[in-house]
Order: structure tokens, then C-alpha cells, then sequence
């Protein structure tokens, strides 16, 4: 019977700590450390911040490389920032240690297409630890990106692309709303816009990834952020957006062959949207339209597709890969 795969939860917020508990009820793995600088959870046991009503043993620390030469785990489930300069030395650190990533940094996704010079870095120190460095996640990652590559397999051609993606930000974690400027007046919205870290990350590397995955040579990427407005207040279990106020988001990315729009990502992610759901046209040879209804559960999928994909990550080649270069995943026992 082959070992289950060591794995360490690096990050514990909300996504963090929802792919930490979906790793402990895997057979074929076995969550062996926690880390995260949060002083209120360093110390705890794992099973304390997760409400397990038992303990796990693991106990969370904060310090990344004594617990990593420690514990010596095969794969780290990496949960702390959507920039890849924020967490260049993290993963420069994970792979002096030789250890495998699957990361939910929305710019990991393609992360030479903002940071080519910062990309390469990090690749060569994957390869040379044989480490293997993945971004992924639900948006971007599989939704609005990976699914229309795959579905383009049971087709002849491809012309364009369009994903739709619904999402009633009510019912998401409190740092989703808050990253979609519900509750803000729309001068606080356009200040946060203006910052760069504010609203949904990764719309332009999901363009990029459809690109490449359906051999599109883009001669351009655009996208546009604008704010949806409540129409009536609104509660959520977190927080009140009453009406007039900014309630979510609407955002485009667009990816043009000269003046030919052959990729278009339309999402809507605000407060009290209606009929949340997630859809892939392809203009294609046959056509292909494929529809969830009710849309992807975006928290509990993020968690699952972080842990479904760690062993394609472990059986990649080193280096910095997209998800792309390693099978698609699936579920993991």
C-alpha cells in the first residue's frame, strides 16, 4: 500500500483552515504541521480552531523553517496572499526545503504574465530543490479558465470563448465581501479600486490561461471593474449593505487577436445577485454550452480543488507549473 502524502497547512483563514479540515478526513493523506504568524492561533491545536471537538495533536506554529525541517512534508497547502510579491519568500523558503505547493495566490495562476522576472526566480529554485510550485483555485484556476480548456477536448475548433460566473457574495466568507466593497459608498469603492488589491484578483491571468490552453496568440488583455449598487438594503450574516451602496462587483476580461474578441470572462460577484450560476460557450465545432446551476460552490470548492490536487502536484516535474502542465484533478480518498 503506497504511504499517504505528508502535507503541511501554510495559511489558516478562512480557505486555509477549510482545506486543512478537508485533509484530515483524506486517507491518502496525512496533515502532519500548521503554520501561520497569527499570534491569536499560534499554539492552538488544530482541531481547537477548526471546532473539531477533538484535538489533532498538530499544533499550530509560526515559525516556516524550523517547522519544515522538522516535519519534512512532501506538499504544502499554501493559503496567504493573492500577490506573488508577498509571497516570493515563502515559496523561495519551501523550496530550499524541497517541498511541493499547491498555492490559492490568485497570481500564481500565470505567474510570469505580471512577474516575469520574479516567475523565473522562483522557477529555477523549484527545479533545483526538484520542488514543484501550482497556483490554482476554483476563480481563477477552474471555473472561468481550466473548465473551457477541458471541454475543448470533444471539439474540432475553437473560435472563441465566453464564461459566465454568478456569485451571491451573501453567501461567502466575510473577507470575499469585504474584497468586493459590499458596504462601501462608491467614492470608497473607486479609492479601494485604485490601490490595486482590491476586488476579484486573477481575472487578467484567467484570460491568459484560456489562451494558452486553447493556442490563442493574444495581441492584447483588457479588463474593466465596475461596482454594482444594492437596489434595497441587504444582510448578510457578516455585515448590512443598505440601498445606494455598493453591493458587489461586475468585471470583464477580454482577450483580442487584433480586433477579434475571442475570449470573454463576465463576472458578477455582489450581494443579493440573482440566479448565481457558472457557464462555458464555446463557439466551436460542435458547439459546446455547459451550465451549473446555482453556480460552483466557490469556499467549499476552492478548499476541495487545493486538495484534490496535491497528487499531481507530487508526481509533476519540478519547477513552476500552471494547471495546465499537471493533470486535472480529481478527487482525492
Amino acid at each position: 500500500m503506497t504511504s499517504p502524502v505528508r502535507v503541511v497547512s501554510f495559511g489558516l483563514g478562512p480557505i486555509g483552515l477549510a482545506a486543512a479540515r478537508l485533509a484530515l478526513q483524506k486517507t491518502s493523506l496525512q496533515l502532519v504541521g500548521a503554520i501561520d504568524i497569527d499570534p491569536a492561533k499560534v499554539g492552538q491545536d488544530l482541531g481547537d480552531l477548526l471546532e473539531l471537538g477533538r484535538t489533532t495533536g498538530i499544533v499550530v506554529e509560526a515559525d516556516a523553517d524550523a517547522a519544515l525541517a522538522r516535519l519534512k512534508p512532501d506538499c504544502v497547502l499554501h493559503c496567504t496572499s493573492s500577490f506573488l510579491p508577498a509571497i516570493k519568500d515563502q515559496l523561495l523558503l519551501l523550496s530550499r526545503h524541497g517541498v511541493d505547493v499547491v498555492s490559492s495566490s490568485e497570481e500564481l495562476l500565470v505567474p510570469e504574465f505580471q512577474h516575469p522576472e520574479l516567475a523565473a526566480e522562483l522557477d529555477a529554485a523549484a527545479k533545483a530543490s526538484g520542488a514543484t510550485i501550482l497556483g490554482t483555485g476554483v476563480n481563477p484556476g477552474f471555473a472561468m479558465d481550466l473548465l473551457a480548456v477541458v471541454a475543448s477536448a470533444v471539439t474540432m475548433d475553437v473560435q472563441s470563448v465566453k464564461c459566465v460566473r454568478v456569485v451571491d457574495a451573501a453567501t461567502r466568507r466575510l473577507p470575499l465581501q469585504r474584497k468586493v466593497g459590499a458596504g462601501l459608498s462608491q467614492s470608497e469603492f473607486r479609492k479601494q479600486l485604485e490601490t490595486g488589491k482590491f476586488g476579484h484578483i486573477g481575472m487578467r491571468e484567467s484570460v491568459a490561461l484560456v489562451a494558452r490552453g486553447l493556442g490563442f496568440e493574444l495581441d492584447r488583455i483588457e479588463h474593466t471593474v465596475e461596482p454594482v449598487l444594492a437596489p434595497e438594503d441587504h444582510k448578510t450574516p457578516f455585515l448590512i449593505v443598505k440601498e445606494g451602496e455598493v453591493a458587489g462587483i461586475r468585471n470583464h476580461g477580454y482577450g483580442y487577436i487584433q480586433k477579434r474578441l475571442v475570449v470573454h470572462l463576465d463576472l458578477s460577484m455582489y450581494v443579493g445577485a440573482p440566479d448565481p450560476h457558472d457557464q462555458v460557450e464555446l463557439e466551436s465545432e460542435p458547439p459546446i454550452s455547459l451550465r451549473f446551476p446555482s453556480g460552483i460552490a466557490g469556499d467549499q470548492a476552492t478548499a476541495s480543488i487545493l486538495v484534490n490536487s496535491v497528487h499531481g502536484v507530487v508526481g509533476a516535474r519540478p519547477g513552476l507549473v500552471t494547471v495546465l502542465d499537471v493533470p486535472p484533478a480529481r478527487i482525492a480518498r
